[in-house]
């Protein structure tokens, strides 16, 4: 998405404006964490796995239409969760 489809998207949603500026530095300080997260390294063996889906309204070509984030979740040898991916 540019800049303002996500401006754009906000205001709309949430009646917030951002300048493009804000939307950069925003962005500058998430996609590190995110491709952080993307490249973390995960254990070997996950016993349990499962996946699950949030469904979220959003507008599509001017239509409200369902789309889903599916979830994969695991629990490690030690017990400890960890979601593997979106």
């Amino acid at each position: 998405m540019s800049y303002d489809d996500i401006a754009s998207h906000l205001n709309e949603m949430y009646g917030v404006e951002l300048s493009p500026a804000t939307m950069s530095a925003i962005t500058d300080k998430i996609i590190p964490r995110l491709r952080d997260w993307q490249t973390r390294a995960l254990d070997s063996v996950y016993p349990i796995v499962w996946m699950d889906a949030i469904f979220y309204k959003v507008r599509q070509d001017d239509k409200v239409i369902s789309k889903a984030i599916y979830i994969v979740l695991g629990v490690n040898t030690r017990g400890l969760r960890d979601v593997l991916g979106m």
